[in-house]
């Protein structure tokens, strides 16, 4: 079976439908949608009650959104090197991949029967499972789906899953966004929502890179953070406490302008307003912009000087929201016997407040 056939019905659920889209859908589209009242109110509509997050019976839709042969942009990509800092290459950096992908996952979330607002999520984590190098030009089809819906004791958490497919079915990465619904009470139990399809399991299980490798569906370590889409901000899951963190000796300092987020958000669409100035982030609760969690984490990974013409997995957590302007220190840390480098970045003590971190990223490489 290749990956994208529905394969729900082994679990005894209905078969995964599959809503083939004609294009890649705009960021600013996706967000009007999210806008929208009727988006809003159709969000709601669970029994959980205001906010959606509630004890109710909120199920996630059993839909895959797909989008075939999309070509990767030189042009797209070679900006995108060069705004995290690093020269342009034939090879893709995975944040590219994301970027590809992460409007389709989210015009999946702004259907009206999605259960949750769009713009009250906070990303988590994200994982990358990258089978083979990806080349500027390439054709590739991509896949949304969401799944995996589970209490947390700040809401719910639930998984939005980005295949990334060659054209003859190949699986070449998987991207795993894991998302915080805030508030209400949290159930003991919640059904897992949609699963990928078998096909896209067995397949990135079986490739060039090691089982031990793939994709779980609790993808990384449990952590916490405002990310792309968050209009609310959350600063531990329970894992991760501000008191725990003790930072390493850094080995550099970000300094990040205003126009931080405006740049990323010209390179790769994504013009969530709590990104773009201060103006725009206060009407969504926060005191200024913050940047997108994605660049600070495309940035680490190429600061950590990846070889990505190999297998490799990048695991990303955030712990806290980047406000802009701003300065992050950072710190990286190679172990060449185990194929990882690993970058933190955090806040530094200022007068009575400790230092804050704000994200982990470690990159594996597979396969060696």
């Amino acid at each position: 079976m290749r990956a994208g056939q529905g394969a729900a019905a082994h679990a005894g659920r209905a078969p995964e439908q599959v809503k083939d889209l004609s294009d890649v859908p705009s960021f600013p589209a996706i967000y009007a949608a999210a806008l929208d009242p009727r988006s809003r109110l159709g969000g709601r509509r669970g029994k959980g009650g205001e906010g959606g997050a509630g004890g109710g019976a909120e199920t996630l839709p059993n839909i895959t959104y797909r989008v075939r042969k999309v070509r990767i942009d030189a042009e797209r990509a070679r900006d995108f090197d060069h705004l995290m800092g690093g020269p342009a290459t034939d090879l893709v950096h995975p944040g590219v991949l994301h970027v590809l992908a992460f409007p389709v996952s989210l015009a999946l979330m702004a259907r009206r029967d999605f259960p949750f607002p769009l713009l009250g999520l906070v990303h988590l984590r994200n994982q990358v499972l990258q089978h083979r190098p990806v080349k500027v030009g390439d054709l590739v089809d991509v896949e949304c789906r969401v799944r995996d819906l589970r209490p947390h004791r700040k809401g719910r958490t639930f998984e939005a899953v980005s295949t990334i497919l060659g054209e003859d079915g190949e699986i070449i990465a998987t991207d795993v966004s894991t998302y915080l619904v805030k508030g209400g009470k949290p159930a003991a139990a919640e059904p897992s929502g949609t699963a990928p399809s078998s096909a896209a399991s067995s397949s990135a299980a079986s490739s060039s890179a090691p089982s031990s490798g793939a994709v779980p569906s609790g993808a990384a370590s449990s952590a916490a953070s405002a990310g792309e889409t968050g209009a609310d901000a959350a600063t531990s899951d329970g894992g991760r406490s501000r008191r725990d963190f003790e930072p390493p000796q850094p080995t550099g300092r970000w300094v990040l302008g205003a126009d931080t987020g405006r740049r990323y958000g010209a390179v790769s669409g994504d013009v969530n307003p709590i990104h773009l100035s201060a103006v725009t982030a206060k009407a969504f609760g926060f005191p200024s912009a913050i940047a997108h969690g994605m660049y600070t984490a495309s940035r680490a990974f190429t600061e950590a000087r990846v070889d990505l013409s190999k297998p490799l997995r990048w695991d990303v957590t955030f712990d806290a929201p980047v406000t802009l302007p701003g300065s992050v220190l950072v710190a990286f840390e190679d172990d060449p016997s185990a194929g990882t480098a690993r970058c933190v970045g955090w806040k530094p003590a200022r007068g009575e407040k400790g230092p804050r971190r704000c994200f982990e990223v470690e990159v594996t490489t597979l396969g060696r």
